[in-house]
């Protein structure tokens, strides 16, 4: 099989190998299947939600938090693989299974591994609120990858992702899940996972939208739709937690940085285009979860 030269960056956030057999590039391929740089950058959204439920820096379960957050991140990402196999020998030719450096069979042992050690820290450091909305935003992105995206949309990567928030909260304080704060939290995660999404998906103009694929003007105007609303419920989070007025600075920021990138969904996109989007909607993933994080526990 010839070489192929993959960055650091294809590997953590795109989730390609090399394709070269060799033990150094199977360990490589074992951190992309988990999409490690997507786990990593997520981790803040972790902390910040920690932080409004009311967790402290000295929280000893601050720790196994972000292990458990990272594991399960890490799973779905595998699950995704897995479920697209064949597909991504088209659409991610790079990627560890569809290379063949990696077997499905591997891949299901090493999924099942992170799994039961995520299950096992979950159940005995916090409870079974957490564990029970854990395991559902898994089973909903599993639906995701198997059904949802491909006979209803992509749009529906939004449900599995919402719940995340909630499920964290529930670590911390199972008591005041039913209060709006980690309901809004769910609701700006719902509604910027739907960006990153719609430049990755334009990529393969088979998928539908919605039950139909949209024009590209119209999937633009959509995207357009989605990072202004991700800017008003971000103000929403601020007022209701008493964030700082600096936070709807970088929101104010990042959706100006997010909205000029509409522009690659055009009816002159090219792949080039499409992934210097996701590119830079990956990138205000971390700058968004990390402001988040920063002002939370700055409060």
């Amino acid at each position: 099989m010839a070489k192929a030269q993959v960055s650091a960056a294809d590997v953590l956030f795109y989730r390609n190998a090399p394709t070269e057999r060799s033990f150094r590039n199977r360990i490589i391929a074992l951190i992309a299947l988990s999409g490690v740089g997507i786990d990593i950058v997520s981790l803040p959204l972790a902390i910040g939600t920690a932080a409004l439920a009311g967790a402290r820096f000295n929280d000893l379960r601050l720790l196994p938090l972000l292990i458990i957050v990272f594991l399960a991140l890490g799973v779905a990402n595998m699950v995704n693989d897995i479920v697209d196999a064949e597909r991504d020998k088209t659409k991610w030719p790079l990627r560890p299974l569809a290379t063949g450096l990696l077997s499905r069979p591997e891949a299901v042992l090493f999924t099942s591994i992170l799994s039961a050690i995520g299950i096992v820290m979950a159940i005995v450091i916090f409870n079974w609120l957490f564990l029970a909305l854990g395991l559902l935003v898994l089973g909903l992105n599993f639906a995701y990858s198997r059904y949802l995206r491909d006979n209803i949309g992509y749009l529906t990567v939004m449900l599995p992702l919402a719940l995340a928030p909630v499920a964290i909260w529930a670590a911390f304080s199972p008591d005041t899940i039913l209060t709006p704060l980690p309901w809004l939290l769910a609701i700006f995660l719902a509604v910027y996972s739907p960006v990153p999404s719609m430049m990755q998906e334009a990529l393969d103009p088979r998928v539908p939208t919605l039950f139909i694929r949209l024009r590209p003007a119209t999937e633009r105007a959509l995207y357009v739709a989605f990072v202004i609303a991700l800017f008003v419920f971000g103000v929403a989070i601020l007022l209701y937690a008493q964030l700082s007025w600096l936070f709807v600075v970088v929101l104010a920021v990042l959706t100006v940085w997010l909205l000029i990138q509409a522009r690659n969904l055009g009816d002159d996109r090219s792949r080039e285009k499409l992934e210097t989007g996701f590119k830079v909607t990956m990138a205000s993933v971390a700058l968004y979860w990390l402001s988040l994080a920063v002002f939370a526990w700055a409060r």
